[in-house]
């Protein structure tokens, strides 16, 4: 494999795949703002189907085994991710600078980028493993889970841990697939990944092994093997396979060149990290306050359930469109092309709003009979209806954020979202999820918590609008 250094300084890998970067780029830089957003979006909208999919199957199929393990499940995947962080830096970093890069035709930057986050990611994959296996059992004690949801976690993170590795490499893979303006490899690759996590989900939770919540665990560690094998292969077939040959940069160690680079991601995608751990930290919050609800368990389970069928049904498209809307606002940006890049942002969310004010009148109206399909038990039924009640108001503004947040990463402008949704969740979701639920304020019980989460989403949908309409991120420098 050859390694950048071999080839013409401003040229992608060969001819072949020369016509192909080019024609994408040229798509997603000139001519019509609703064709590039066709291009890029209509391939992460399926993958996100096929990704909804596959959590929609693990959230049933934890309901078959009861309301504990639905509740277990839930608090598991903000641990996971919690781990994850950073490679959510990474992979923000990463494709803001490969698509600035491949925007003003620097191809060799590009794959130097590439080789960088495929090295950091190596190594946060193992850390975050290890930190993951260390901290996981307090961390399922503070969310305040019964014994019995705390024994089922374990059971479950013990294996789906190990995946952590997978993950990080897929993750990265497809932020640098993407930021060149391929979109259609990250959805064959989910594809098949879906594939094995859905068929391994009903086959060891329900079939002859019978292992219960770890065989959720084992069907996500199959699938990010079969997804970092797969991605590492078309990697090396790509224009990006240079990136690959990371053989000189590990040799070479931490030179100043390899710290600049270090930099250069992690300015962009540690504030990104950053809003995403007080996330997932104010989700542990939420977690304690369901803790002094009357029923916490059925709480868990009905936040699980809620959480995941409006990802499926509402937020997943959107972060397709925002992961889209990303990588053209940084190509824009590096041709020299602002207003053409505020544009597609617009463009975007107006999309995203024709979206969700149906699918969030779907969760109005069939509240009951969605929460039904994913329980048995009356109360969590019934705090699950409530859920899609209250938080399908907030999901037209939700888009705003979700969306213009993309846009604002592709620009590697990450820090305003960062404060913003740092200071909202603190000042307004917490607060206001104590006050309303708890006996200390009105003592709504769960449907106050869902009141929090929507005021909190609303505000900073209307903030993302102001910021973005402001112009202030077409100068941001990476």
């Amino acid at each position: 494999m050859s390694s950048p250094e071999d080839e013409p300084e401003n040229s992608p890998k060969n001819q072949s795949q020369s016509n192909s970067s080019e024609s994408n780029a040229d798509l997603l830089v000139s001519g019509s703002t609703w064709a590039a957003i066709w291009h890029m979006s209509w391939p992460m909208m399926v993958q996100m189907l096929v990704i909804s999919s596959a959590s929609f199957v693990d959230i049933w199929v934890a309901g078959k085994l009861g309301s504990e393990v639905q509740a277990a499940l839930g608090i598991c995947n903000q641990i996971w991710f919690l781990m994850l962080l950073m490679t959510v830096a990474l992979s923000s970093g990463t494709m803001a600078l490969i698509s600035r890069f491949w925007g003003a035709r620097d191809y060799k930057q590009a794959v130097e980028a590439g080789r960088q986050s495929l090295i950091f990611c190596v190594i946060f994959g193992v850390l975050s493993t290890l930190a993951g296996w260390a901290m996981a059992k307090p961390l399922l004690a503070l969310a305040g889970a019964s014994p019995h949801v705390q024994d089922l976690g374990w059971q479950y993170l013990s294996i789906d841990l190990l995946s952590q590795l997978p993950f990080t490499v897929v993750w990265t893979a497809h932020s640098m697939f993407r930021a060149i303006g391929n979109s259609r490899v990250p959805l064959l690759n989910w594809f098949f990944m879906a594939v094995v996590i859905i068929g391994l989900d009903f086959f060891l939770c329900l079939g002859w092994p019978q292992l219960g919540v770890a065989g959720i665990g084992w069907a996500w560690l199959a699938g990010g093997l079969v997804g970092m094998s797969l991605n590492l292969y078309l990697l090396s077939k790509s224009d990006l396979a240079g990136s690959l040959n990371l053989w000189p940069a590990i040799k070479a160690g931490l030179t100043k060149e390899t710290k600049e680079w270090i930099w250069r991601i992690l300015k962009i995608g540690l504030p990104t990290c950053i809003q995403d751990l007080a996330w997932v930290l104010g989700n542990f919050a939420l977690f304690l306050i369901f803790a002094m609800t009357k029923d916490p368990t059925a709480c868990q389970a009905a936040w699980t359930i809620g959480f995941r069928v409006e990802e499926m049904l509402c937020t997943l498209p959107l972060h397709a469109l925002a992961t889209s809307i990303g990588t053209i606002v940084g190509q824009n940006l590096g041709a020299k092309k602002p207003e053409r890049a505020e544009a597609t942002g617009w463009q975007a969310m107006k999309i995203g709003l024709a979206i969700e004010f149906p699918t969030a009148l779907i969760m109005f109206i069939f509240a009951t009979p969605i929460a039904s399909m994913m329980s048995s038990d009356a109360n969590v039924v019934s705090s699950t209806a409530d859920y899609f009640r209250i938080i399908g108001l907030s999901e037209p503004l939700t888009a705003c954020w979700i969306i213009l947040f993309g846009a604002l990463t592709g620009a590697g402008y990450t820090k305003w979202p960062m404060w913003i949704g740092i200071i909202c969740l603190t000042v307004v979701r917490l607060p206001l999820a104590f006050l309303l639920t708890t006996k200390y304020g009105l003592d709504l019980g769960p449907p106050g918590i869902w009141l929090g989460i929507a005021a909190s989403s609303s505000i900073i949908g209307l903030l993302a609008v102001w910021r973005f309409k402001s112009g202030v991120w077409k100068t941001q420098q990476v």
